[in-house]
């Protein structure tokens, strides 16, 4: 609903339950002085949920046809499931599928989601959600169960940056390691592991995982070869950096 055009009568009532508080909510035009003030109208109807205007002298008029858009709410965590310890790479952010309030918390923004999109710790007012930059990813969801949707990072003005869907992953049967190429003779086995990429088998720069979801990668005892696509594929996994389930290199059996 849309506040009264010029012209029109406006009142504290209107604006309160325009903005989804209780109309009789104590009101003041900006407060104690001419900056507006938590709990004011003028502040209530600061960018981004309003545009009126900050800067005294201030009045209702600056109400007339203003409408008051509320933040949504979103979930995050910056950490591994139960510490401190942050995610190391997209697929981690994307594996935890369960959160303890002692590492999560969630942030509110206005419009759509996005790369931008500034993370606000409540409702309304101007109070950021991070105080500096998260380099390390961060897990998204739109609820407090059920798994990531998104990953992202934070800048040091608490917007969004490398805003992503969680990877889509792709099926696929492998053999056990070896050390070399050789692993071109070896055996493959019908549980299905789970890789990134275009291709039926993993590539070069691909990463690949124990199960679908979860994005648990495959641990090896070093750099060792597996095979793949009914024996025409062979690639390495590595347990060193960028991290476990990482194909360093892949060849043609």
């Amino acid at each position: 609903m849309t506040l009264p055009a010029p012209g029109n009568p406006i009142s504290a009532n209107m604006i309160n339950v325009e903005a989804t508080r209780s109309g009789t909510t104590n009101a003041p035009m900006s407060g104690s002085s001419s900056t507006p003030q938590a709990g004011s109208l003028v502040k209530l109807y600061a960018p981004p949920n309003s545009d009126v205007d900050q800067t005294a002298p201030h009045a209702y008029s600056e109400f007339y046809s203003k409408t008051w858009t509320p933040r949504t709410v979103f979930y995050y965590s910056q950490y591994y499931y139960n510490t401190t310890t942050p995610f190391a790479n997209v697929y981690d952010a994307c594996s935890s599928s369960t959160w303890y309030s002692s590492n999560s918390g969630s942030f509110y923004y206005s419009g759509t989601l996005g790369n931008g999109t500034v993370c606000y710790d409540a409702a309304s007012g101007s109070a950021l959600e991070f105080a500096s930059a998260v380099t390390s990813p961060v897990s998204l969801k739109s609820t407090r169960t059920g798994t990531p949707t998104h990953s992202c990072t934070i800048d040091s003005s608490s917007a969004i940056l490398d805003y992503a869907v969680c990877p889509t992953l792709t099926a696929f049967n492998s053999s056990g390691e070896t050390t070399s190429v050789a692993v071109c003779s070896e055996t493959i086995y019908p549980n299905p592991w789970y890789h990134t990429g275009i291709n039926a088998y993993p590539e070069q720069g691909d990463w690949v995982f124990e199960n679908n979801g979860n994005y648990q990668p495959v641990l090896t005892t070093g750099s060792e070869w597996f095979k793949s696509q009914q024996g025409l594929w062979a690639y390495r996994l590595q347990n060193a950096t960028p991290g476990p389930g990482y194909v360093n290199s892949d060849n043609l059996c």
